[in-house]
């Protein structure tokens, strides 16, 4: 019988240690977190349910440590956008909201230890922390309050409207400012994008710099309330003369907004491997349901209707699938396919595209099923309307859909003005 696994995935180019994590992940979400996954719902302010299950994934089952180098413990996976999307599928598949917290936690330290912007000095100092025994986890500080998706968007604004500056005063960062929805606020290390002269639109004047969560001057807020995603906590947080040694800032002038381009264009990746996680939730749920559902004395997928809305469904997971694979082939194996490095702008904005897709299929996928099932659609009990919810974020974080359109005809199109 056909299954998500009969969806498109080219098993040549994923190694099977990673076809082997996917599914162990798909089984520790059927038996440790489909039972509770309303109550995770119920947890967005404290986490105290949520924390655990983290530790179960990023912890016990390695994903903190995939990407690290073996000398910190890590496990120094190849092919890491590969692995990334078969993270993605699978984890969103269980709880999109929960996939955000596990994969952001590796997005923060991805610019210090993905070839070949690996920094030795501060993967040693930080990776046993990621690849340790207890929870340890990481925020990507990008988004402010005054500028919205200015900060993401480079193309245009150059870095010029980023208001959290670093200022280095003898052999330390002085950091200032304020970030505000951060996926894993209340995490352990912060990975904060600031500029070293504000108003600048000199690209060598943005800096990554690594802060740790302790450091004195740091405020975090209450977090916020939203429709979905209550695994992923988001709050303001606050920098106020925050000191840190200066060989915290993750490589230098131009190489920190090279790494930080290369976090845009994985989080596009990553935005639509978490889309058709999704889906392939629903089309498992409204498989079933329309299966057992009988109306007019047959089940209810054999009414022709209903059959067009499953294929929309069916159709939309395979193109983003096909789509989403081609992409991390691209950016894994470059010495095939391309000689851009993965920080290459013409990744970031034609990885844009996939997104923006992929954003779209799945709403529109969700919305489909929901019809389809009418009050039960919107029930908690069938889990439908919890992906409905979920998913809206993913179209809204990184600088939301308008600015993924703007991106992605800039690549196709040359746009100058836009």
């Amino acid at each position: 019988m056909v299954n998500i696994d009969d969806f498109i995935r080219p098993n040549e180019w994923v190694p099977d240690v990673m076809t082997d994590m996917g599914n162990i992940i798909r089984k520790w979400g059927e038996d440790r977190y489909f039972p509770i996954r309303q109550q995770v719902d119920e947890d967005w302010q404290e986490h105290k349910i949520i924390k655990p299950l983290l530790k179960e994934l990023l912890v016990d089952l390695g994903l903190n440590a995939a990407l690290l180098p073996a000398e910190v413990g890590g496990s120094d996976l190849p092919d890491p956008i590969t692995f990334l999307c078969v993270l993605g599928e699978e984890i969103s598949r269980i709880d999109s909201g929960f996939c955000m917290a596990c994969l952001t936690s590796m997005w923060a330290v991805m610019p210090i230890c993905l070839n070949p912007y690996r920094n030795e000095k501060l993967m040693e100092e930080f990776g046993p922390k990621f690849c340790g025994r207890e929870l340890y986890m990481g925020c990507f500080a990008m988004t402010e309050p005054a500028g919205g998706a200015d900060v993401e968007n480079y193309g245009q604004m150059k870095g010029r409207t980023i208001q959290t500056t670093a200022r280095l005063e003898e052999d330390h960062w002085v950091i200032n400012g304020h970030k505000l929805w951060p996926s894993n606020s209340n995490a352990d290390l912060y990975n904060v994008v600031c500029t070293t002269n504000k108003g600048s639109t000199d690209l060598n004047d943005i800096a990554l710099i690594m802060v740790p969560a302790e450091t004195k001057g740091i405020t975090v807020g209450n977090p916020y309330r939203k429709a979905g995603m209550a695994a992923d906590m988001n709050c303001d947080i606050w920098f106020d003369d925050v000191r840190v040694p200066a060989a915290y800032r993750a490589h230098g002038p131009g190489e920190d907004f090279k790494c930080w381009r290369r976090n845009l264009t994985i989080g596009n990746i990553m935005s639509a491997a978490m889309s058709l996680g999704v889906m392939k939730a629903v089309y498992e749920i409204i498989k079933k349901w329309t299966t057992e559902r009988t109306i007019a004395g047959k089940p209810l997928k054999e009414h022709s209707i209903v059959a067009d809305m499953l294929c929309d469904i069916a159709m939309l997971i395979e193109s983003t699938s096909a789509w989403m694979w081609a992409y991390a082939r691209e950016i894994d194996r470059t010495d095939l396919y391309r000689k851009w490095e993965a920080s290459d702008e013409r990744f970031a904005l034609k990885t844009r595209g996939l997104a923006l897709y992929a954003n779209n299929a799945v709403e529109k996928a969700c919305s489909r099923a929901m019809d389809f099932m009418g009050s039960y659609g919107y029930s908690r009990e069938f889990d439908i309307e919890k992906h409905w919810r979920d998913q809206k974020v993913i179209g809204l974080w990184l600088g939301g859909k308008g600015l993924k359109t703007l991106e992605n005809a800039r690549y196709w199109y040359d746009l100058e003005t836009l």
